[in-house]
């Protein structure tokens, strides 16, 4: 919601958690949403998110680097963030253990010259593990809220920034 002035295009594996809560939200606030599929176009994984892609039909889309009839396989996620990094300008990682499908996005982003962000967690949460390990190796820079990527990306116009301090 907070990105929404700024129209971005919100791209994800389409997968549980936060990918189809991102798609639900970009939806709700009628910004562009591509989900990348790890499985041909004939087929849909996983089935519970369907009537989300549906609707990313009309303001978005689906893609998929997979022939129709191709099996699903667990290697399949791991190649088809090779796309998500691609489409992105920048990857946000929300959560994730530390060995996360999204740490593979998070460094094929890198290795693509992406920016890369990653939302702290608590030492002992086993969910943080890979965002912190992203933030403590320099790989991803560490964001509170969507201000951090606005000013990172360059999003906020200098003069925003100027008038903003002089009102305070």
């Amino acid at each position: 919601t907070d990105l929404s002035i700024h129209q971005p295009t919100i791209v994800s594996g389409l997968a549980y958690g936060i990918d189809i809560a991102a798609h639900k939200a970009a939806l709700k606030n009628n910004l562009s949403t591509i989900g990348v599929l790890a499985i041909g176009l004939d087929d849909f994984y996983p089935k519970t998110h369907f009537n989300t892609a549906q609707k990313m039909m009309e303001k978005g889309g689906i893609a998929s680097d997979y022939l129709s009839k191709t099996q699903l396989l667990p290697t399949n996620f791991a190649e088809r963030n090779r796309i998500v990094a691609g489409m992105a300008d920048a990857v946000v990682v929300i959560e994730s253990s530390s060995k996360g499908g999204s740490l593979i996005t998070a460094d094929l982003a890198n290795g693509y010259n992406r920016d890369v962000f990653a939302v702290p967690g608590r030492l002992d949460d086993k969910q943080s593990a890979g965002c912190n390990r992203l933030i403590k190796t320099n790989k991803a820079a560490l964001i509170e809220s969507a201000k951090d990527i606005e000013y990172v990306l360059g999003w906020v116009k200098e003069t925003q920034t100027r008038n903003k301090t002089i009102q305070k």
